[in-house]
Order: C-alpha cells, then structure tokens, then sequence
C-alpha cells in the first residue's frame, strides 16, 4: 500500500506542474509570445509522459481496483487515500477546463488570423483545424494589387 501512497503523491505532483505550466501556456497565448508557448509546451509534453509512466505504475499495483475500493480495505490508511484520490480528480477536472480555455483561445486566435488576412486580400492559409491547405506553400508571403 506504500508503494500505491507514493506513486499518487508523485501523480499529485506532477499534475500540479502540469497545472502551472498549462496556465503559463493560457498567458503566452493571450500575450502571442510563442516562445514562452512551444517552452510550456515542450515542458508539458515531459510531465505528461512522466504521467503516462506512473498512470502504468500505479495500474500494475491496483489492478483492476478503483481507489475507493482500496480506500475501503486499506486500514489506516484509508483516509489518505481517499484524500489523494479526490485531490487528484480535482487536479483533473482542473486541467480539464484550462486545457478547454486554451484551445478556444488558439481557435479565436486563428480566426482573427484569418479575418485580417481577407481583409487584406489575402488567401486563407490555414483550415478550421489548423493545418495549412494544400496550396498554403504557393501562395505569396504579401501580394500587392496595384
């Protein structure tokens, strides 16, 4: 059960700085500095495959058990693990609602993007997904109409 303990105190740490980093991104997306974005992101993509590796650390103590179900048999430490249990849900739903923001935020950015660059005359580059059109690699960087 110790070893359980120490696995979810690490997941609680990591999605703190998970959370840290995914509210830096929300203030270099708001800012458009895109170097403080690809470092967040960079960053964020490190603790998310730490994460990943103790998500099938913790699977390999647990099973297929659910942490109530071990809080129930856990003794002593039941009230620990209930804790840590709706710590890191919370840490979730969290990161779970900054990640959504984020996203709406690029999206709105991009469609900004693109309403000036038609009323400059320019021809869109990029899709509603964001990736670029098949003949983005063509167009001209600034066309003039004289």
């Amino acid at each position: 059960m110790e070893q359980l303990v120490n696995v979810l105190k690490k997941q609680q740490q990591l999605l703190d700085q998970l959370l840290g980093l995914t509210k830096q991104e929300q203030e270099a997306i708001i800012a458009r500095n895109t170097e403080l974005l690809k470092i967040s992101l960079k960053e964020k993509e490190q603790l998310t495959a730490e994460l990943q590796r103790l998500e099938k650390e913790r699977c390999a103590l647990t099973g297929t058990q659910n942490c109530r179900s071990l809080a129930a048999a856990a003794g002593k430490q039941a009230e620990l693990l209930e804790a840590l249990r709706q710590s890191l849900h919370n840490q979730l739903q969290e990161l779970k609602h900054l990640t959504t923001t984020n996203n709406l935020l690029l999206k709105t950015e991009l469609a900004c993007f693109q309403a000036v660059q038609e009323a400059l005359g320019l021809q869109s580059t990029y899709t509603d997904k964001g990736t670029l059109t098949k003949n983005a690699d063509r167009l001209p960087l600034v066309s003039r109409q004289a």
